[in-house]
């Protein structure tokens, strides 16, 4: 190497090094706000509705539910009280024989709460749509080589309603255990490409292979359901998706605020943000062996 060459790689390893600083990042106490997390569908079954509240971001304690709340629900004619779980505290739910109905608008109540423990009493809403769902008349499992990986496409057919945008929310179940158990392995489905069309073979899922507990095998019993949910509740599966990947700090954009349908109602006018989603939906299910 020249000197000169040999001097300026010297002097750049020099200015790198020079340049590497630690950093003490302080993340400041966040106000605690009331996070929900509950679904009303046509299952006759209990339906939950899980209270918590938010945490510090370095906190190592888990997070703290809500109890002794007052939780109703109206369908617009009839309104039921949910009661806590005795055996899991913010846990809060209907009879055993509730069920929703489609075209009917279901209302949330959470009252008597203090949040943020300022010795005032809190009042939330939220309001969903339940939205009638196409039954499934059939779904195939083929196994495919997606980006040099091993899937299972889920394939359905089934007639979409016309006239009117849907979107679809997807779970798939493996001899009657549900192995689309987080929000990021649920699939989501909007019927813009084939709105009021017959749908045959139209895949609404992809099970993958990275948990070995949820490969399919010859022989296994292998469920579709799908739920027919509101375009905001759409969107609000996709942001926490997109937030639970992470962004290029490079090429994404600003993280933002996941999109709520929870809304403080008492006091008027305060500064709370309640976080969360309460959703309303019919299901569909169809089933077949995978061979």
């Amino acid at each position: 190497m020249k000197p000169q060459l040999y001097l300026y790689a010297i002097f750049m390893a020099i200015a790198f090094v020079s340049c590497t600083t630690d950093f003490n990042v302080n993340l400041d106490s966040i106000p605690v706000e009331l996070v929900v997390d509950g679904a009303i569908s046509t299952d006759t079954t209990e339906h939950v509705v899980r209270l918590k509240k938010t945490g510090n971001y370095f906190c190592d304690q888990p997070v703290s539910v809500v109890s002794g709340a007052s939780v109703t629900l109206s369908d617009g004619i009839t309104s039921i009280t949910l009661h806590e779980d005795a055996q899991e505290k913010g846990a809060y739910k209907t009879p055993s024989n509730y069920f929703g109905v489609a075209g009917r608008t279901y209302t949330l109540t959470i009252s008597d709460i203090d949040v943020n423990e300022d010795d005032i009493k809190e009042t939330y809403t939220a309001t969903s749509t339940l939205n009638a769902v196409p039954p499934l008349k059939k779904i195939q499992v083929e196994k495919q080589v997606l980006l040099y990986e091993n899937v299972w496409a889920v394939n359905a057919w089934m007639k979409d309603p016309s006239g009117v945008s849907n979107y679809y929310l997807t779970k798939a179940y493996k001899n009657k255990t549900c192995i689309s158990d987080t929000i990021t392995e649920w699939g989501l489905i909007s019927d813009a490409l084939f709105d009021g069309m017959e749908v045959s073979g139209k895949t609404m899922l992809y099970i993958r292979s990275e948990n070995k507990a949820e490969k399919i095998h010859s022989g296994d019993r292998v469920m579709l359901e799908t739920c027919s949910i509101s375009q905001d509740y759409y969107n609000f599966i996709g942001e926490v998706k997109n937030e639970s990947r992470g962004h290029n700090p490079l090429l994404g954009g600003q993280p933002a605020n996941i999109r709520t349908n929870i809304i403080q109602t008492f006091p008027k006018n305060a500064i709370n943000n309640p976080r969360g989603y309460f959703a309303a939906y019919a299901i569909s299910r169809a089933e077949t062996i995978f061979k």
